[in-house]
């Protein structure tokens, strides 16, 4: 796509779409707001007095101020020199570091070790660590979400948070209240309980056991299946001419990709790992969003530890990234692409004079520009990448190394913002380009004709009354919103058809659907697959290739 074309097509529309977003704002349950707050405040409270009677009973006694923190120095001498526990990392000040990653080692929200699932040697989490965790996440809860609900919601009963733009990758982030960062990758309960404070803005449901969405409003949540799977290992390769012939054919035909990485990595016949297994979602899955980029097995090795606590022994780690890079040539191959480009590219010299500049392009056809150390530009000959000396220093390894990493990450980074912004514009613009699906999807066409003309936000809509549906809010790859009463069959087909047929060039000459999920409910927590509501309430399903 040409650079003029984008900002046509894409980046003016979405900025309309975007700034529709903001004026809808999230509709807030203020009741349920408060009820769970006190809630939480009563939690804390019984929490906080277990950490302190235990920092009194070993002789490092704490104290949790009113805002529920802990002087740092103090918390390191109850844990470490009370409990025993062995200090990890350190502070840029040199303190011993009381951080998430620094206490993994003794519990975890997001990966309990617990008597069902052991860790190491059969550990279970220690419960003051796991205590002074859960403090802090319902904590940030209240402080960050709960309270800043209450504090920005307007007149209209909805908060309105301003949307920022990343330049670089045209992602979206969301402040005042951070709407994006809502905990759901680190501490669902907390993320639940947030969201299930967003509610439709017509007729919500009192009672969410007796949700109706003919009668009530809902509240609906799409998301990209893959997308960045799609993107890397699919879309990229066929682009750069080094198209996998596993992946490619997997991602494709929407068939699970990481239950094959898991038979790869392990070297067990195909279908061995399925989904819910420890190997396909545990390691398979982390190892394949890893392995697309590049990253080395030292990398991979502390993601799947920082990610799912599991430590691999570093011969087995190597034995993973190896099968990997067998099974999937043409992913390799694609990473080997990125680091010529960018010996390619080498131009001037960074303002401090200390790097020189090197840029990839994404197929948008925006330019990032990357900084390359001086000390490496002899070892780029004609394109071509030639290993560092064992004796060079680190830093500028580390440096080279990251430059390799946004090479190959910023163009499926910006392009799956980007294909999420064009989703956004299409859905409440209309279709001011014409649709297209791959080839693989042409003998049906573009969905849901009907619903052509109908657009998000009040714009036209069914029986050309207006569309009693919103987008709300974007979060990578999803778009979050709510509707009145009736409208939710219709904003399915409508989401369908827009985000199945965004017309990219590059996509549709690799021929590599988009597949949506769909969710439906009463608030944003508690969401529920499209087809289930569906059949649920006597309504149509949507297609589900």
């Amino acid at each position: 796509m040409h650079i003029a074309d984008y900002i046509r097509d894409v980046f003016v529309p979405a900025n309309v779409a975007v700034a529709a977003i903001q004026r809808a704002g999230l509709r807030i349950d203020l009741a349920q707001l408060r009820r769970l707050r006190a809630d939480w405040t009563k939690e804390l409270a019984v929490m906080k007095a277990y950490v302190e009677a235990e920092s009194q009973r070993v002789g490092k006694p704490i104290s949790y101020s009113e805002k529920n923190g802990v002087h740092p120095p103090k918390m390191a001498a109850f844990l470490f020199d009370g409990l025993g526990l062995a200090p990890g990392k350190l502070t840029d000040k040199g303190g011993r570091s009381t951080d998430e990653e620094s206490l993994a080692e003794f519990a975890s929200i997001k990966n309990p070790w617990t008597a069902e699932k052991p860790g190491p040697d059969g550990r279970e989490d220690d419960p003051v660590v796991a205590t002074v965790l859960r403090i802090r996440s319902m904590a940030k809860g209240i402080g960050t979400y709960l309270d800043s609900f209450e504090r920005t919601v307007r007149p209209d009963g909805a908060c309105h948070p301003k949307f920022n733009w990343a330049l670089r990758t045209s992602r979206l982030s969301a402040e005042d209240p951070p709407v994006h960062q809502i905990p759901e990758r680190s501490d669902q309960q907390i993320a639940d309980g947030i969201k299930s404070c967003i509610v439709p803005r017509v007729r919500p449901a009192l009672d969410r056991k007796s949700w109706d969405p003919r009668k009530h409003g809902f509240c609906f949540r799409w998301d990209i299946k893959g997308a960045e799977a799609a993107i890397r290992g699919a879309m990229l390769t066929d682009h750069y001419g080094v198209r996998d012939p596993v992946a490619y054919d997997y991602i494709r035909l929407g068939k699970d990709i990481h239950s094959k990485t898991a038979s790869i990595i392990y070297d067990v016949p195909e279908g061995t790992y399925r989904s819910g297994s420890f190997e396909r979602d545990s390691v398979g899955k982390p190892v394949f969003f890893g392995q697309i980029f590049g990253g080395s097995w030292k990398a991979l090795k502390w993601q799947l530890w920082k990610e799912g606590r599991i430590r691999i022994e570093d011969e087995a780690i190597k034995k993973i990234v190896e099968n990997f890079s067998k099974g999937y040539p043409g992913i390799s191959a694609l990473y080997e692409v990125d680091k010529v480009m960018l010996g390619e590219n080498l131009g001037g010299e960074s303002a401090d004079g200390r790097s020189v500049l090197s840029s990839c392009v994404d197929p948008y056809g925006r330019v990032r520009a990357i900084e390359v150390p001086k000390e490496v530009v002899p070892y780029f000959r004609n394109g071509t990448w030639r290993q560092l000396p064992f004796e060079m220093d680190y830093e500028i390894k580390k440096k080279l190394l990251h430059a390799f990493h946004v090479a190959a990450n910023t163009p499926t980074q910006s392009c799956n913002a980007t294909d999420t912004l064009w989703m956004l514009a299409l859905l409440y613009g209309g279709e001011y380009v014409d649709l297209a699906v791959p080839p693989m999807w042409e003998r049906d066409g573009v969905l849901y004709p009907e619903a052509k003309g109908w657009a998000l936000n009040e714009g036209p809509g069914p029986g050309g009354k207006p569309f009693q549906a919103w987008h709300i809010n974007t979060v990578h790859d999803s778009g979050w919103g709510d509707g009145a009463p009736g409208y939710m069959e219709a904003t399915a087909k409508l989401v369908t058809r827009r985000c199945t047929a965004v017309p990219l060039d590059w996509r549709l000459e690799a021929d590599v659907p988009y597949r949506i999920e769909l969710k439906v409910g009463p608030d944003m927590a508690d969401l529920r697959s499209y087809n289930k509501v569906a059949k649920e309430f006597g309504l149509e399903p949507v297609a589900d290739k």
